[in-house]
């Protein structure tokens, strides 16, 4: 196709392709120096698909926002539909990746301006549905542009294809369920980017799609701040935030996550993070309505005054000079805490078992950690982790209850697959083993029936790896220790509920068993 006119454009060379189609470079047939991408949907065969390209791709054409690829033209050429988009020069994030993570400043800096596309196309009843590293380009001035915008939803994939893992990584659970898809999937997406973006790898990832529809909608993908050890905690959990399979605990909107972002900011700067968000290329006129036309009068094509300097406004002056005047006194007339005062403080909120509590707590060890770093050390960073790993406890049980089985064959895999989390390889495998004797002869099961030889498989693969380290047994001595004491004291009953509680939580494993019963015999 180089050398052949599409429509109104002349290609010549090709830049990309995927499952739908092939984007070329070309310019205009009748203005040569206007440069467009034209993708040729190569893939798309369905003549009633192509025939109303044009009217679904009219919303498309009305979006107009800097972090946006603009759809200039769409057609029809050799029976095959095209679109023409604005060219963007620049890098895509996929590409970005081969060479490894990016610096979480500038992920929060891509994060910022796709809320702001988002914000544009969901105010217009658009959404984007296929957000991915290949969708994000960024320009050598820092500017990003998203491409492919709603085209998922023009041209959806026929029921036999397959998507490819690279594009299911990102999809929100809601596409599995069959649910439909609401704004809060395309933040769920974007939260997969940057999660991928600021580790250098995706949320999941499997050896099928099934496999991995499957993990998006019952696993946790693992915390970011586990993977990139110097990624701050408010990071760490706004991009744990988009990825909730619950949407109703996403954002509710772009603009909400606009105002999440500018709290993490506020955060990390009162840490003395120093950040600066790309600014605003042109403003969204359809958003921003003129003073006359905002106010129900007037024409919006007469001048409009001259505005007075801002700082020659009373009500701009006044309040700034008795801010200054304040930052200048507070300090001396109310002294900071010291560190016993701010850990005294902290530690109710961090014992609590309410969340609003952990986030309270923050006022309290943020400053104590930033000024007094010395005096409180191990406290500090024992109070960080038990609200760490509340949060964590809380995420999975919450989690985990959404996993309602339907059937036994579900719960069987579910069981597996909980078993193989923890390590648990043998148990794992009984587990799917039964899943697959039990259901195989039964159609409505195939689906758990092929997960379960799935992870056989996976667990089969990895024999001969090296393992994980031996378990250390000293916590369980040291119950039975405590049980021989209670036996000293005359306390049997107290002694065997020890004894029975260490085989309750690790009785399946033959060393625990063995070392129980010669606690006992002694």
């Amino acid at each position: 196709m180089i050398g052949a006119r599409v429509g109104n454009w002349y290609v010549e060379s090709e830049i990309g392709h995927g499952p739908l189609g092939v984007v070329y470079r070309a310019r205009g047939f009748d203005d040569p120096e206007k440069v467009t991408a034209v993708k040729v949907f190569t893939g798309v065969r369905d003549p009633a698909a192509v025939q109303r390209m044009a009217a679904e791709l009219l919303p498309l054409q009305r979006l107009d926002h800097a972090n946006i690829a603009r759809t200039i033209d769409c057609g029809t050429h050799g029976g095959l539909a095209f679109v023409a988009s604005e060219f963007v020069a620049g890098t895509d994030c996929a590409k970005r990746l081969e060479a490894g993570k990016l610096p979480w400043r500038e992920v929060l800096g891509v994060a910022v301006q796709a809320a702001r596309a988002l914000k544009h196309a969901h105010n217009r009843n658009v959404l984007h549905r296929d957000l991915k590293p290949a969708n994000f380009v960024i320009a050598p001035d820092g500017t990003l542009k998203l491409l492919a915008f709603g085209i998922a939803k023009v041209f959806p994939s026929p029921p036999s294809h397959v998507p490819a893992i690279g594009s299911a990584a990102y999809l929100p659970p809601e596409t599995a369920s069959g649910k439909p898809l609401t704004r809060r999937s395309d933040l769920y997406s974007l939260g997969g980017v940057l999660y991928t973006l600021v580790t250098g790898r995706p949320p999941f990832s499997a050896g099928s799609v099934v496999e991995l529809m499957h993990k998006q909608c019952y696993t946790l993908p693992e915390r970011p701040a586990l993977l990139v050890p110097d990624l701050p905690a408010e990071v760490d959990e706004f991009v744990c935030t988009l990825l909730d399979k619950n949407p109703a605990r996403r954002p509710a909107t772009a603009a909400a996550l606009l105002d999440e972002l500018e709290r993490v900011r506020g955060k990390l700067e009162r840490k003395g993070e120093k950040l600066a968000w790309p600014a605003k290329l042109t403003p969204d006129t359809a958003e921003m309505p003129s003073l006359p036309a905002a106010l129900g009068g007037g024409d919006a094509d007469d001048p409009a005054p001259e505005p007075r300097p801002l700082l020659k406004r009373p009500v701009v002056v006044i309040p700034l000079f008795v801010a200054a005047a304040a930052a200048l006194v507070l300090p001396f007339a109310w002294p900071e805490p010291s560190a016993d005062e701010l850990f005294t403080a902290a530690r109710p909120l961090v014992e609590s078992d309410n969340p609003d509590d952990w986030d309270a707590a923050e006022k309290y060890l943020e400053p104590l950690a930033r000024k007094h770093a010395d005096r409180y050390k191990d406290e500090l960073a024992a109070a960080r982790r038990r609200i760490r790993d509340r949060r964590e406890l809380r995420r999975a049980i919450t989690e985990g209850a959404k996993a309602d089985p339907r059937t036994d064959a579900e719960r069987g895999y579910l069981r597996g697959l909980r078993l193989a989390q923890t390590g648990e390889t043998a148990q794992a495998r009984q587990a799917w083993e039964g899943v697959v004797a039990a259901f195989a002869a039964v159609p409505s099961e195939q689906r758990w029936v092929e997960l379960a030889r799935a992870g056989q498989a996976l667990l089969a693969q990895q024999t001969g790896r090296p393992g994980r380290p031996p378990l250390d047994r000293e916590p369980v001595r040291a119950a039975l220790e405590h049980a021989k004491a209670f036996e000293g004291q005359g306390r049997a009953a107290e002694a065997a509920a020890v004894r029975d509680a260490v085989l309750g939580v690790a009785g399946d494993d033959p060393a625990v068993r063995r070392m129980v019963e010669d606690s006992r015999k002694k």
